[in-house]
């Protein structure tokens, strides 16, 4: 959405009004030696500043939002936080969730059961209102929310939703004050959104920068996420929005900026060497970055094309050649920091001749020119790509093309904006497209992305091995059969090329060496700043 230059200025922890202004202001530089500042160099101003409305901006939100859970960082275990405990009932069809005490949010109202039960009851009415997507997935099978007291919360399903817990770890499920809930979605995007979290919203700058003030008094941080007594260190946090990756890392070099967002290795060269900053590698848990295959085009609804480009690409090679530190070849559909991940590289394995030989069988024969051919069709696919897709230099996607005409396809490159991006994914009109994965700790993070009923890419026909058992996890609450479905499912999507997955990719910081822990409770994207100290 467009909006006027925007500057939200808090007088005390507790103010709750926004002030628009016509004038835009410049951020101040801060001596480097105010260690109760943090300075982060960010390459995007949010489109919305409501975090269930806005995944992709959720550094802005995590910082004034608490979750009902948190998950330990070593054991990735559910760990108490806004709720000191639970249980799931009905075999998955109700949780209850009892409130720790004491807990306020930042214009002073109390969390209680009934503010939570007016949470979820909101957040399903924006997600059937088609602003809140990604919440609406989470809570599968809804039917109320009721408080059964003071403390206790209790959330009903028509049928077992496997994946809900874990989602009350995640941004998208903090919680809000009454006075947020009674604000229009348009509102909640545009002012923000009242959070017991340990910041609050100090000002906001259209493109320019969004800074957060300390919440005094904070002091029910999950323990895996707690300082010794309660409180931030930090008194600020400023977020400087510089959409360019040379100016972001010479800022940390200069120490204009403490942490930088969003580094490549050309970020990273130009720190190299240079006394005073460090790397930080912020492992996303979700599904890697993949070609999506369109089951229902006629050329690549053929197994043997599918398989074949399984094992045509070798990426290793294609990491080493066009990515720096951050990123590895993938070795299974979800990252390496994903609890559903298996080291599946033996069905990913570069293997030419193998490829070859499927295709040989399949009757593709080839031609002249090198490219193969069946009952008169050459097989040719178009691989599609959006300018902010990851792996946008053209030249990583021409080197796949070369890699893949070795075996015998024919790969032409089409570049497209990111709104003929969206429309060609209405359409089902593609055959094979760059997709960057969603991030999400679950297997239904898994299912989001592979089955047809619910892919992003329409058009993909129906794949039983794949769909039955995703849909099956996705109300199976006991671990090791869900685990088991899970497996059989990803199996077939690797066996069979319905995605063909090529890197694991950690979101790379650039810091300042002062700067120490630095933690990241769900995904890269979620930084907890309540926790940094700066020296």
């Amino acid at each position: 959405m467009t909006r006027a230059p925007l500057t939200r200025l808090f007088a005390t922890a507790s103010a709750t009004a926004l002030l628009l202004t016509g004038c835009s202001g410049t951020a101040g530089t801060t001596a480097d030696t105010d260690t109760s500042h943090l300075r982060v160099a960010y390459g995007w101003y949010p489109t919305c500043f409501d975090y269930a409305q806005s995944n992709p901006f959720a550094l802005f939100g995590r910082q004034v939002l608490d979750t009902l859970l948190s998950e330990d960082p070593s054991t990735g275990r559910l760990a108490p936080y806004l709720a000191e405990s639970w249980r799931s009932l009905d075999g998955g069809r109700a949780y209850e969730f009892t409130l720790r005490e004491g807990v306020t949010f930042s214009n002073g109202e109390k969390l209680t059961a009934q503010v939570v039960a007016d949470n979820f009851e909101t957040l399903w009415r924006m997600a059937q209102q088609g602003v809140s997507p990604t919440p609406g997935a989470y809570l599968r099978g809804y039917h109320r929310a009721r408080a059964l007291d003071g403390r206790r919360v209790r959330v009903e399903f028509t049928a077992p939703n496997a994946g809900f817990l874990q989602a009350n770890s995640e941004g998208q499920f903090g919680i809000v004050a009454p006075e947020s809930l009674a604000r229009t979605p348009e509102e909640r995007c545009a002012e923000g959104t009242i959070g017991s979290g340990p910041f609050v919203l100090r000002e906001a700058v259209q493109d320019e920068r969004v800074g957060y003030q300390r919440r005094e008094g904070y002091s029910w941080a999950p323990a895996a996420f707690a300082r010794t007594g309660g409180g931030s260190a930090l008194e600020r946090v400023t977020v400087q929005i510089v959409p360019e990756e040379s100016l972001r890392a010479a800022g940390v070099v200069a120490g204009e900026y403490d942490l930088a967002y969003s580094m490549t290795e050309t970020g990273l060269a130009q720190a190299r060497g240079r006394g005073g900053t460090r790397t930080v590698l912020a492992p996303n848990r979700g599904v890697v970055n993949t070609f999506v295959a369109n089951t229902s085009d006629p050329v690549v609804a053929d197994p043997a094309v599918r398989r074949a480009l399984q094992h045509g690409i070798d990426r290793a090679e294609f990491v080493d050649t066009f990515y720096g530190e951050g990123v590895e070849p993938a070795t299974d559909v979800v990252s390496r920091g994903h609890p559903s991940h298996r080291d599946r590289s033996a069905l990913l394995r570069h293997d030419p001749a193998r490829s070859r030989t499927i295709l040989d069988r399949a009757g593709w024969a080839t031609g002249a020119d090198g490219v193969r051919v069946k009952d008169g069709q050459r097989l040719r696919l178009a691989l599609t790509f959006a300018s902010s897709d990851i792996g946008a230099d053209e030249a990583g996607w021409e080197y796949v093309k070369d890699a893949l005409a070795d075996i015998g396809v024919e790969i032409t490159l089409n570049r497209v904006s990111e709104a003929q991006q969206a429309d060609l994914r209405k359409t089902g009109k593609w055959q094979l497209a760059v997709y960057q994965g969603a991030s999400r700790g679950d297997a239904d993070g898994i299912a989001a992305f592979y089955h047809t009923a619910l892919a992003p890419w329409d058009g993909q026909a129906p794949r039983p091995a794949v769909d039955r058992p995703l849909t099956e996890q996705a109300t199976t609450v006991d671990p090791r059969r869900r685990a088991a479905l899970v497996d059989r499912a990803v199996t077939a999507i690797l066996r069979e090329g319905y995605g063909i997955p090529l890197f694991d990719s950690a979101q790379v910081l650039l810091a300042r060496k002062g700067v120490e822990d630095l933690a990241f409770p769900v995904n890269a994207w979620e930084p907890v700043f309540h926790r940094v100290t700066k020296r």
